[in-house]
């Protein structure tokens, strides 16, 4: 019981996780468009550091990343997953701080 309980909160926290992803990633175009703009210029310098380490150290692979990953992404994408993983860390933080306080 107590590991479909972890499963089903797991699935939860992901959902919710998702949801405020796609919220603020339109919230910031929509009613934030300067911002959301030098943040896209942001994410695609970030993209095209993280192509530069590829090609670096695995050269072998980079042409295959240029192929499958990179040539997909884009700056937009990359603002979304970006957006994605602060999300989910402040998420994750909030849920063990209120967890911390519910067992201290």
């Amino acid at each position: 019981m107590r590991a479909l309980s972890a499963i089903v909160s797991t699935v939860i926290l992901l959902i919710v996780e998702l949801v405020l992803t796609i919220l603020v990633y339109t919230g910031l175009n929509v009613y934030s468009f300067e911002l959301f703009g030098t943040l896209v210029r942001f994410a695609g310098a970030v993209l095209e550091t993280i192509a530069g380490l590829v090609e670096r150290f695995l050269s072998g692979s980079s042409n295959t990343a240029y192929a499958s990953l990179f040539g997909e992404l884009g700056p937009k994408s990359m603002l979304l997953l970006l957006i994605g993983l602060v999300v989910a860390a402040v998420v994750r933080l909030l849920t063990s701080l209120v967890r911390g306080v519910r067992h201290g």
